[in-house]
C-alpha cells in the first residue's frame, strides 16, 4: 500500500477542502464549486484505504470481505454498528492475522486507537460536538493511515494460489 498517496491525498484534498467549504460558506459561494470535489475525493481515497486493507488480510478468518467492510458502513443506522467492525475489527483482525501466521516482522496495530476512532465516529452525529469530533476523527484516520500502512507493507507477499 502506498503511505504517500493514501496520506497525502487523504490530508492534502480533506484539509484544503475543508478550509474551500469554509470560505464558501462565509466568503463567496462560488468556492462551494471547488471545496465539494476535494471532500469527496478525500472520502473516495479513505474508502478506496478501507478496501484495499480489508482486501489484504483475507484468509478465511476476517470477519468481512473487502466488499463487505466497505459497503455496509454505506447503510443508515445500521452503520453506527458497522463502523466498529470496519475500524475496530480490522485492527483486531489484522493482529489474529499476524498472530495465526506467525509473522515477527509485522508490527501489531493498536486496537485502541482504532476503537477511538469507531467511536469519536458516532459521536460525531451528536449537534455541538460534530466539529470537534470531526476534527479528531480527521486526524485520527491520518495517524491510523500511516500505522496500516507500514503494518501491511511489512506483510509478505501473498501467494497467488
Amino acid at each position: 500500500m502506498s503511505k504517500d498517496f493514501y496520506l497525502v491525498s487523504y490530508v492534502w484534498a480533506g484539509i484544503v477542502g475543508m478550509v474551500v467549504l469554509g470560505m464558501g460558506w462565509l466568503v463567496w459561494w462560488p468556492l462551494l464549486i471547488l471545496g465539494i470535489p476535494l471532500m469527496v475525493y478525500s472520502a473516495v481515497v479513505s474508502w478506496m484505504f478501507i478496501y484495499k486493507a480489508w482486501a489484504l488480510i483475507q484468509d478465511g478468518h476476517a470477519r468481512a470481505s473487502p466488499c463487505k467492510a466497505l459497503g455496509f458502513l454505506f447503510i443508515p443506522f445500521f452503520n453506527l454498528y458497522w463502523v466498529f467492525e470496519a475500524y475496530w475489527g480490522f485492527a483486531k483482525d489484522y493482529n489474529d492475522y499476524v498472530a495465526r501466521h506467525r509473522l515477527q516482522a509485522a508490527p501489531k496495530l493498536p486496537d485502541g486507537l482504532f476503537l477511538a476512532l469507531s467511536i469519536l465516529t458516532v459521536a460525531s452525529i451528536i449537534p455541538f460536538l460534530d466539529i470537534a469530533t470531526g476534527i479528531a476523527v480527521f486526524i485520527i484516520f491520518a495517524v491510523i493511515i500511516n500505522k496500516v500502512c507500514d503494518a501491511v507493507n511489512a506483510l509478505p507477499a501473498q501467494s497467488t494460489e
